[in-house]
């Protein structure tokens, strides 16, 4: 099993993955707030780093939940915005490179 400290590698597999077994972990109640429990916390990193054969910590975890969870309000604040299109749910913004630079801005 790769043993990983610092950065940790997440492949667009691996992103899926980690996305699929925290929305299990809020489906069965183990999420209260805008994290999961500890113990689900434990369930994700265990199957996580079984499947993977990684040996990612919690810290690692957290790391990146936090930066999908700021990715996905921008994605949000982005497609509600007037005049905003999405040229493939979920996956591009489509906007006048005017709009673009004014965002890059803020």
């Amino acid at each position: 099993m790769e043993s990983s400290r610092g950065r940790a590698a997440w492949s667009p597999e691996m992103k899926k993955m980690f996305i699929d077994l925290g929305l299990e972990q809020v489906k069965v109640g183990g999420h209260p707030g805008a994290n999961l429990k500890t113990s689900a916390w434990k369930k994700v990193r265990e199957e996580f780093n079984q499947r993977n054969l990684v040996n990612y910590e919690q810290k690692q975890f957290k790391n990146y939940w936090d930066i999908l969870r700021k990715q996905w309000n921008t994605w949000n604040r982005l497609i509600s915005l007037t005049g905003i299109g999405e040229v493939s749910p979920g996956q591009t913004v489509q906007m006048d490179h005017e709009r673009w630079d004014e965002h890059i801005k803020v």
